[in-house]
């Protein structure tokens, strides 16, 4: 089993990657504007569609996290569904990891 200290620390990061990820998500969101020119329409799009990709990678990841202080709320933080421990260093790794890595 992980001790509280090690949780709690990692409990501190899922959230400060939270925070971050919010407020990447709340700058990238929206249509850009460049102009009305078929060359700055076509940046637009272009750029619409980088956005939409990465804010669709930061949702998936936000929802990790959430499943991941979850599962510290209820005790199995750092278990696989499995019922394996996950280790220290792959949850320093990625605190939101849910498998193990053999």
């Amino acid at each position: 089993m992980h001790t509280q200290d090690f949780i709690n620390e990692m409990k501190e990061r899922l959230l400060e990657e939270k925070r971050t990820l919010l407020g990447e998500a709340v700058e990238s969101s929206g249509f850009p504007d460049y102009g009305r020119s078929e060359e700055e329409n076509a940046t637009e799009v272009a750029d619409y569609a980088a956005l939409k990709a990465t804010n669709t990678a930061v949702t998936e990841r936000i929802t990790e996290i959430d499943l991941a202080l979850e599962k510290i709320k209820k005790q199995t933080y750092g278990i696989t569904e499995d019922g394996i421990l996950i280790p220290e260093g792959r949850l320093r790794a990625n605190p939101a990891a849910t498998t193990v890595i053999s």
